[in-house]
């Protein structure tokens, strides 16, 4: 790594060649003068683009604006791209899906460029979170080192699934403004080192150190295939804690816009199939290794993701009663007047909200609220046990999802006790 006074100083080179945010540069061609310049946003970006192994255009700005919150310029993009000894290098056309052209980060820049970002101190702490001693998703133990890396075709399934988890890293940071690119420190990881670990999720999603897993399907794997992916979640101590997103894509927009059958279908697997001879379901054996299962429509994967993550990192913000009771008002989540919103007593009950609002008669009632996330596995047994412990007490329960959702709609047991209120 060179700093632009270390360059000026060895050889005499024009100032206005080097940009003035300048930290280091690549050489391509050992009997050539040119030189690639690297600032710390396109250094971070290279290593990057190492991680994903390969990538559309359109897949290299997302990642830069995932870092940076920045529009990457397309003269710099440009300048990366050209052959085998360039930086970026394209694979040839029969790589293509849909006349989408795709890139690899070359190898021998890639020897390069992992030898200067371990001398920078800032870029050692935000890869920490991959590359460590005994990481399952630090490029050392996995041998990635650029070039093709053995892939002799880009499938669709892999390729949707990088383009849905930069476009879900893309809402992070839109969503999270006060915090900075380099503190959520969005990292991905597509494991395919089955000698490592008893699980290879199809991604990993690293946010502020915090894993989040993802299984993607595209309406081709029987539903016992799915089942199995969970059984190395349950079993093994290390995804204690974690939290694992089956997304189904590729299925037809349901009847009556109601949640897809085969993403219902795979939620009432996991609550009812019991496995092997455990007499536990596998929601049940997730359940006892803390593994927390969602089963999204893709046509809202994006926005419940990204909240569950942001609920995750913004956990600890209280909100007062008042900003709640406008919140509540805005929303119009019932018809008619709301006198207050209070945050529920009983901090360990399973309410989260208690709203009184005027009803037809000008009578006072209450109505007890309780937040959800789209997808949630446990919902089915949640919520029938809400059902049965509180169904004398209350004359309607409120459940609350996103806002965002406005497709595939949760089918609620008990309608005439829960209502679905988005907000």
């Amino acid at each position: 790594m060179s700093s632009n006074e270390d360059i000026l100083k060895r050889e005499k080179v024009d100032l206005e060649q080097i940009p003035s945010d300048a930290i280091a540069y690549y050489t391509p061609h050992s009997q050539s003068r040119k030189r690639i310049y690297f600032s710390k946003d396109t250094l971070l970006l290279m290593y990057h683009l190492v991680r994903l192994k390969y990538f559309s255009r359109d897949m290299i700005f997302d990642q830069y604006y995932i870092l940076t919150k920045k529009k990457l310029s397309k003269r710099v993009l440009y300048s990366l791209i050209g052959n085998k000894t360039m930086p970026i290098t394209s694979f040839s056309d029969d790589y293509r899906i849909m006349n989408v052209k795709f890139f690899y980060v070359s190898k021998s820049f890639t020897t390069w460029l992992l030898n200067v970002v371990h001398e920078i101190p800032e870029f050692i702490e935000l890869m920490d979170v991959t590359e460590y001693e005994g990481s399952h998703y630090s490029l050392v133990t996995n041998r990635i080192s650029g070039g093709k890396n053995g892939i002799k075709k880009i499938n669709p399934h892999d390729y949707n699934t990088r383009k849905l988890c930069l476009k879900i890293g893309r809402e992070l940071i839109d969503r999270l403004p006060d915090i900075s690119p380099r503190e959520l420190n969005i990292t991905y990881f597509f494991p395919t080192n089955r000698e490592l670990i008893s699980v290879v999720p199809d991604a990993v999603i690293f946010v502020q150190g915090e894993r989040y897993y993802l299984e993607y399907d595209r309406n081709t794997e029987q539903h016992y295939k799915l089942l199995a992916k969970i059984i190395g979640y349950f079993e093994e101590t290390y995804y204690a804690g974690d939290s694992i997103f089956f997304v189904f894509d590729n299925i037809s927009k349901p009847r009556n816009n109601l949640l897809h059958k085969r993403v219902e279908n795979f939620i009432s697997n996991v609550n009812q199939i019991k496995y092997n001879d455990t007499g536990l379901t596998y929601f049940e054996q997730a359940q006892r290794n803390q593994v927390s299962l969602y089963a999204l429509p893709s046509v809202n994967s994006i926005s419940q993701i990204t909240e569950k993550i942001i609920d995750d990192i913004m956990q600890d913000q209280e909100q007062n009663e008042e900003e709640l009771i406008q919140q509540f008002k805005k929303a119009k989540v019932v018809p008619y007047e709301i006198v207050s919103v209070e945050f529920a007593e009983n901090i360990d009950g399973p309410f989260d909200y208690l709203l009184t609002y005027i009803d037809d008669y000008f009578e006072k009632q209450k109505m007890p609220l309780v937040k959800m996330y789209y997808g949630d596995v446990s919902m089915p047994s949640f919520l029938e046990n809400l059902y049965q412990n509180f169904k004398d007490d209350y004359q309607k329960c409120g459940v609350i999802f996103s806002k965002e959702i406005t497709q595939q709609y949760y089918p609620l047991p008990h309608d005439d006790f829960f209502t679905s209120l988005y907000m």
